[in-house]
């Protein structure tokens, strides 16, 4: 093959892979339009009500606010101070949905998850009437001229 064929073909290769379902494992997801509930390790609701979830975490990402609950097996390997840690992350990442999804994965991977759940319900904030949006836009604009004002000011005083 020559020197120019080979890279082409890489090329070509890489973006199929990228346009096909491995694309998702890249980064690449998109999120449900409504409320959504994902189940990871044992689906039974009867075995879930005995014993407390391991791990309570509450986050949001683009329009949805989102409750993670788990539950690691009594086999686990995890330390309490490594679930705490799991938590933390979870707790300050930007992209809570894709995280705990990419956790939850891991853990039930690794056989240390029993249950998890994500429940995420989709934040619709109430339209604003005319008069909120005149009173919101009349705010803005004595505070830009306040703005202006103290900079003049300080230009004068430079």
């Amino acid at each position: 093959m020559s020197r120019v064929v080979r890279p082409l073909i890489a090329a070509f290769g890489a973006q199929c892979f990228l346009v096909s379902g491995a694309g998702a494992q890249l980064g690449l997801y998109t999120l449900p339009k409504d409320d959504f509930i994902w189940n990871w390790g044992d689906r039974d609701l009867e075995k879930r009500r005995f014993g407390v979830a391991d791990i309570e975490v509450s986050g949001s990402e683009s329009q949805f606010n989102c409750d993670l609950t788990a539950r690691m097996r009594p086999s686990t390997s995890l330390s309490p101070s490594e679930i705490r840690e799991i938590e933390h992350n979870l707790r300050t990442r930007l992209d809570f949905i894709y995280a705990a999804s990419e956790a939850m994965n891991y853990l039930e991977y690794q056989r240390a998850l029993d249950w998890a759940t994500l429940d995420c319900k989709k934040h619709d904030p109430e339209p604003a009437s005319a008069e909120e949006r005149a009173e919101r836009e009349s705010a803005a604009r004595e505070k830009m001229l306040r703005e202006l004002e103290r900079r003049r000011q300080r230009q004068r005083n430079d």
